[in-house]
């Protein structure tokens, strides 16, 4: 018997409820679209049910989680489909509707490369230490460190600058 047909309805709902936010905004994160942050958390939670794997702990399948909607974004991003395609708001002019929560940190992390923003997300709002981290994104922790050296320099940097173009209006 695989291992997906031991986890019941209930299991993977209460897995679903514990796990969907930090999915999405890990998802959106990456995606930087609400629209396609949440395909990818659907995706992401069809892989989970499907997935002939079994999982020692409940931080075992949220790092599971996390690394595959990682994966899924990345493959979503490097898709024949998202390269080849034109955004309507290119064809035609509309209002630019931000995707994103009104909130200036998230804004400027979100303009951050997928390389910084990742572990700045995992490691602030989610509170992974940066072994953890590493382990995830199969990258050495000192790496991890330094990016989030160099992310959290470019967020002051973005933000000193959103205050001083505040500040000169």
């Amino acid at each position: 018997m695989n291992a997906s047909l031991l986890r019941t309805g209930g299991e993977i709902a209460e897995i679903y409820m514990k796990h969907v936010d930090t999915v999405y905004r890990v998802a959106l994160t990456l995606m930087k679209n609400i629209p396609e942050a949440e395909d990818a958390t659907q995706a992401v939670f069809i892989k989970f049910m499907t997935a002939e794997k079994s999982f020692d702990s409940d931080e075992h399948i949220k790092a599971w989680l996390i690394v595959t909607t990682r994966n899924v974004c990345l493959d979503l991003l490097r898709s024949w489909w998202r390269t080849r395609r034109v955004d309507i708001e290119s064809v035609t002019e509309q209002e630019d509707r931000t995707e994103f929560p009104d909130n200036e940190v998230w804004q400027a992390i979100s303009n951050l490369d997928e390389k910084h923003k990742l572990p700045l997300y995992l490691h602030y709002y989610e509170g992974y230490k940066t072994e953890e981290i590493a382990g995830m994104l199969g990258i050495n922790h000192a790496t991890i460190r330094t990016r989030l050296r160099a992310a959290k320099k470019k967020l002051r940097l973005i933000l000193e600058k959103e205050e001083d173009d505040y500040a000169n209006k």
